[in-house]
């Protein structure tokens, strides 16, 4: 696989340059493992080759890229995909693009010591969640399908640390992401339980996708942006362990065992590309919505 990556890479390296256009894209939060694709291709020239200037934003609250780009402060935003539905229907003229993770990261986790074993157990629980209702929604699905509702449980709006926040006993259980807060709990010496938002009555869906508005006439940036990006998956499937070491060299904040990890943890659920769209898997999760009593 490394000679895949050197080829690839050589490929890139050698690529004409010409005067780079520049693309903003406004992060969902702090750049992190879920990002690879795009910091591989940032590292490695793909951009460059593409003769593009990709300038990353990580925004202070991880709901504003959408309403960034839809007031035109950037060319595109990442997000999850049940929250763009959401933003769609309240009138962000946004458009889905591409994809980085295709899948759900989406899982509740609690200690295993506090007697949950099963989402039945979570009656008369807190459950602690971000700051999005279409995560509370998905919590409520979750609960039915266990015989409860929302109002058998308490939820509260932690936003970060929910590691923290379990482990320190001010929730009962986490709405979180698979590929990091399970990581760091059990660095913590946590033993936990999870229940995947996909096997416990959610709709599968896209854990991040990349949004924009629609590109005006003869404007081929967000084309070339999708398929360096897509470089960057291959260079990543070809050689994780180069592309972290890159990576690492780039961003030293991301340069420890919890972040080593959680890039290794996500590698299973990257897109195989960063083109297109799922029309069919967006109906479905938007008649899911509706069903919550969410106009989607």
């Amino acid at each position: 696989m490394r000679a895949v990556f050197v080829a690839l890479a050589i490929l890139l390296a050698a690529s004409p340059a010409h005067s780079a256009e520049h693309f903003r894209v406004i992060l969902d939060w702090f750049v992190n493992p879920n990002h690879a694709p795009i910091l591989v291709a940032l590292q490695t020239g793909a951009y460059a080759a593409e003769n593009l200037d990709v300038e990353l934003v990580s925004p202070a609250d991880p709901n504003m890229g959408p309403k960034l780009v839809a007031a035109g402060q950037g060319d595109a935003a990442l997000t999850a995909e049940p929250q763009f539905l959401e933003q769609a229907q309240a009138g962000l003229a946004l458009v889905r693009i591409g994809a980085l993770i295709d899948r759900p990261l989406s899982t509740l986790v609690a200690l295993r010591n506090s007697g949950i074993a099963h989402l039945s157990d979570l009656r008369g629980k807190r459950i602690g969640y971000g700051a999005s209702e279409v995560e509370r929604l998905m919590v409520g699905a979750m609960l039915h399908g266990a015989g409860l509702s929302l109002n058998d449980v308490q939820m509260v709006q932690i936003g970060e640390q929910l590691s923290v926040a379990l482990l320190s006993h001010q929730v009962d259980a986490v709405s979180v992401y698979r590929n990091f807060e399970p990581l760091e709990l059990r660095q913590h010496g946590a033993d936990i339980v999870s229940f995947d938002y996909e096997t416990n009555g959610v709709p599968p869906f896209a854990d991040l996708i990349v949004i924009a508005r629609p590109p005006a006439a003869g404007d081929t940036r967000q084309a070339r942006f999708l398929r360096a990006t897509t470089r960057g998956l291959a260079l990543l499937r070809a050689d994780p362990a180069r592309c972290w070491d890159l990576v690492r060299l780039a961003y030293p904040d991301l340069d420890d065992a919890l972040n080593h990890d959680a890039w290794t943890a996500t590698l299973p659920y990257f897109a195989r590309s960063a083109l297109g769209a799922d029309p069919e898997g967006e109906e479905r999760f938007r008649q899911f919505m509706q069903r919550q009593g969410r106009p989607g």
